[in-house]
């Protein structure tokens, strides 16, 4: 009995230092790239707003779930309601056929009052075009109600800046 005990206390701290002691590798290359460019796109909601802006994405380049991750800053423009926005945010595809999650901040002015607002959004990415739906939760108004609250918007990225890392493992 006294021998079984030992071998099974011998056995269980080899084990468990096997499994605890072991880091995992990071392999021989992990290769990444960083695009920048201009995106041009069309809003619909209760009205229609054109938009511009700079996005700016890092893609981790993997065979098996590869990340990206994207901030943009834009521009929109409501003509006949004379309504501009300024839309800030972020997003994340966690694999390459999935959908993107994200949030946006925002600034809407008639250039009598501004009203402030943040936005979740989901969207789907596909080449250079990302359409993404989302609901923007805005400060109070009475007067300035001429935008978008429920929308959805459809945009064409240019990517003009494309940086390639290798990070190779030291």
């Amino acid at each position: 009995m006294y021998r079984l005990s030992v071998f099974v206390l011998i056995i269980s701290i080899m084990v468990s230092g096997g499994a605890f002691g072991q880091k995992k590798k990071k392999p021989l290359i992990d290769p990444s790239v960083k695009k920048l460019g201009p995106y041009f796109g069309i809003q619909q909601g209760r009205y229609t707003v054109g938009e511009i802006g700079m996005e700016f994405q890092h893609k981790d380049i993997r065979l098996k779930k590869p990340k990206t991750n994207a901030f943009h800053l834009g521009f929109g423009y409501n003509i006949p309601n004379n309504s501009l926005q300024i839309n800030g945010g972020y997003w994340h595809k966690p694999s390459r056929f999935d959908l993107t999650y994200g949030a946006d901040i925002c600034m809407r002015s008639d250039f009598e009052e501004e009203r402030f607002g943040i936005s979740p959004v989901v969207g789907y990415k596909i080449f250079g075009f990302h359409i993404r739906a989302g609901y923007m939760f805005l400060t109070p108004s009475d007067t300035f109600i001429a935008t978008n609250t429920l929308f959805v918007n459809l945009r064409f990225t240019l990517v003009n800046n494309r940086d390639f890392d290798w990070n190779k493992r030291k």
